[in-house]
This record gives C-alpha cells, sequence and structure tokens, in this order.
C-alpha cells in the first residue's frame, strides 16, 4: 500500500550529514580525535561512508564523551543496514546525553527498522510533543507517527482509524513545517486508498511533494515521473466516464446558466431553477449548473423533506464536479446531516478538511458526523487534531 522503506521521515544518512557540519569534536590535543572527527565529515561529504564509520568510531575511541561522534557513527551504522552496532553507538551517545533530541531521534528511528514500533511510537510522540524542539524537528517526528501508523493498520484493518489518526499526524506535521515532504509524501499515499479516496487531493499533496522534495530522495523522480501523471490520467478517466460526458453541450448550457441567473436576479427562483436543470441536462459537467439547481431547489423547496433531498442530491453532484469547493461541501454535508445520512455527512465534511485542513467548521462538522455514526475514537482524533492546530492558526 504505501512505500514504508527508508521513509524521508526516518532519513538517516542525510539527515546526519547536516548534524555532523554544526558538530564539533572536543578538545583541541593532537590525540583527542578531533582530528578523526574533522575526517569523518569529510568523508560524510564526499558519500563515504565506510569510512566515516571507521573515522567516528576512532574519534569516539579516542574521546568517549564525544556524543557527536556516536550520534553519527549510529547515523552511519544505521544507514549502512548494520542495526546492531548503531544500537550500540546510539545506547552509549544516551547514557551520555539522556535529553539529547538528535540521540531521541535517532533512538526512535532504530526501534521503527528493527520494526519496534510500539517503542518507535512511542519516542515520537515525546519527541512531537517537546515543544523545546524545533518545528522541523517535531514535524518529522509527527510525519513519522503518520507512517507508523500506517503500518499498524496495515497489520489491522479492523482498526480504521488508525488511518485518521495517520492523517491527522500527517495534516499537523505541514501545519507545523510547510516544508515537511515526507508528511506530503505519505498524505498523497493515504488519499490514494481506502478510507480516504480522494484522488484530486493525493495529487495535490504530491505536487507539493514536488517543490519541497529532496531531489537525491529516489522517490522524487518517480512522483515526477509516474504518480503525478498517473493521478491525471485517473482524474480525467473518471470525469470523462460521467453520465453524459461524451454528448455535453456546453454552449447550450451556457445560454441557460445566464438566463438563469438573470431570472435569479428578477427573484424568480422557479424559473431559474428550470433553466438550471436545463443546463446541466446539457452538460453534465457543468458544476456552474450544478450548483445553481442546487441552491435554488434549497431556496424553493428546503423546507421539506422531498425538497432536502433533492437539493443535497444536486449539492452532492456538485461536489464531484470541483474537488475544491469547500463552501459547497460543507452545504451538503450540512443537508446530509438535516436528513440524518450521518455517514454522508462524515464523508462531505472529510473532503471539505482534505481540501482546507484547518476549516473548523469542516473539523467540528466531521467530529460531530464520526460521532453519529458511533466512530468515538475517529471523532477522539479529530478533536485532538483541532485542539493541536488551534494555537498555529492565523
Amino acid at each position: 500500500m504505501t512505500n514504508s522503506s527508508k521513509s524521508s521521515a526516518l532519513s538517516v544518512f542525510a539527515a546526519g550529514a547536516a548534524a555532523a557540519m554544526l558538530a564539533a569534536a572536543a578538545g583541541c590535543g593532537k590525540s583527542d580525535g578531533s582530528r578523526e572527527f574533522a575526517l569523518a565529515q569529510q568523508a560524510v561529504s564526499v558519500k563515504n561512508p565506510e569510512r566515516a564509520a571507521t573515522l567516528f568510531l576512532r574519534a569516539a575511541e579516542l574521546n568517549p564523551r564525544n556524543v557527536d561522534a556516536l550520534v553519527m557513527l549510529a547515523r552511519i551504522r544505521l544507514d549502512l543496514g548494520e542495526t546492531d552496532a548503531a544500537q550500540d553507538a546510539v545506547e552509549r551517545a544516551a547514557a551520555l546525553a539522556p535529553d539529547d533530541l538528535d540521540v531521541a531521534e535517532l533512538s526512535a528511528q532504530l526501534d521503527w527498522y528493527s520494526k519496534r514500533y510500539e517503542q518507535a511510537r512511542a519516542k515520537y510522540l515525546r519527541l512531537s510533543e517537546n515543544k523545546t524542539a524545533e518545528p522541523k524537528t517535531r514535524a518529522q517526528a509527527l510525519a513519522a507517527l503518520g507512517l507508523i501508523d500506517i503500518v499498524l493498520s496495515d497489520a489491522a484493518p479492523q482498526n480504521e482509524w488508525l488511518r485518521d489518526r495517520a492523517r491527522t499526524e500527517f495534516l499537523a506535521a505541514i501545519a507545523l513545517d510547510k516544508k515537511c515532504a515526507p508528511a506530503y509524501y505519505h498524505l498523497g499515499i493515504l488519499y490514494r486508498s481506502d478510507p480516504f479516496p480522494y484522488k484530486e487531493a493525493a495529487l495535490t499533496q504530491f505536487e507539493f511533494y514536488k517543490s519541497v522534495g529532496p531531489q537525491a530522495d529516489p522517490r522524487y523522480d518517480r512522483v515526477l515521473r509516474v504518480v503525478i501523471p498517473e493521478l491525471k490520467e485517473e482524474i480525467n478517466r473518471a470525469r470523462a466516464k460521467r453520465p453524459g460526458a461524451s454528448s455535453r453541450d456546453s454552449t447550450t448550457a451556457s445560454e441557460a446558466i445566464r438566463k438563469a441567473q438573470a431570472a435569479e436576479k428578477k427573484g424568480q427562483t422557479q424559473a431559474a431553477r428550470r433553466l438550471y436543470e436545463s443546463a446541466f441536462k446539457a452538460d453534465p459537467l457543468s458544476y456552474e449548473a450544478a450548483l445553481g439547481l442546487a441552491k435554488t431547489i434549497k431556496k424553493a423547496e428546503g423546507n421539506t423533506e422531498a425538497g432536502k433531498r433533492r437539493a443535497f442530491d444536486a449539492f452532492n453532484a456538485a461536489c464531484h464536479l470541483r474537488s475544491s469547493a469547500v463552501s459547497t461541501f460543507l452545504d451538503a454535508a450540512q443537508l446530509a446531516t438535516e436528513l440524518k445520512k450521518f455517514q454522508s455527512a462524515a464523508e462531505l465534511y472529510s473532503r471539505a478538511v482534505a481540501v482546507n485542513p484547518r476549516n473548523t467548521t469542516a473539523i467540528d462538522g466531521l467530529i460531530r458526523s464520526l460521532r453519529r455514526c458511533d466512530r468515538a475514537k475517529a471523532a477522539s482524533i479529530y478533536q485532538n487534531y483541532r485542539d493541536a492546530i488551534a494555537p498555529l492558526r492565523k
């Protein structure tokens, strides 16, 4: 389902290289390991991990309290797949600096690669909640939490709420750091599958990933060459399969819409409704016709149960024609709620959140609808997400 191998949320060698450039070996004597540390940094910069590991190990031997050397050694060992050696180095680093954020992140990465998912989750959760950490660090931890939840949900498909939690973790990561590439990537993956088959939203996430993702990541080229073109094709294919798409008459529809809008201005709601209906029959892919029909039905018949049902159907059709129209989703969801179609309401509010993750009207509606659908765990997850992003709202 998702690429859970060497996630950029859990990258090792590249992150270590950046950290190494900021690190300074302790002491200045000729036998304190500083020379070895400097040479190891050079090996990192020219992508020679084996030599770098040897030199970082020597630096740590010469200065056993050099936490930076131990952290770098552990990162490189992990990148080379030498998990036991990496574990030894990180344990030594943790003994020297138990509160160090780099050590904490590396310990979580080791648990991830060793498939100790619950332990990894606990450590990433603490890191994501650490207010002393940089927003970028906390965002990376949240992205890692989301990836872990996807893996856990794959192992237990009955726990659908884990995917809701993964979704909110990716969204929270992006709220903290708008350049959090792994969050965009894995949210895009999530939006291509159940229970969130939102292809347009998935495409948006991959487009964001294209603008911020590391080009050295093997996935980057695949997103550009394969994933984005495939999604565009899927979206176009689905649009072409809509009933009447092959025989649409946009000219007739446009003229009917123009007349309908003129009738609305004169207060002739029923006449406008008939014209919008004609426009929608002429062009079943016209969002303007579907929305105009929905609004005029609601205005003319919105006080009756049958009228609400007809208006809901029209609003729902409009939603499928323009996936970015948040206000239309909200109107449709409100009607679904009034009709006690709580599952439909939850889906519509969820799609609105996919378009605008900080729209509290959509989030609150989703929480209420999930509760009415007896999905208390999922409702609680979105409530936690709402509380988490409240301080970040502008």
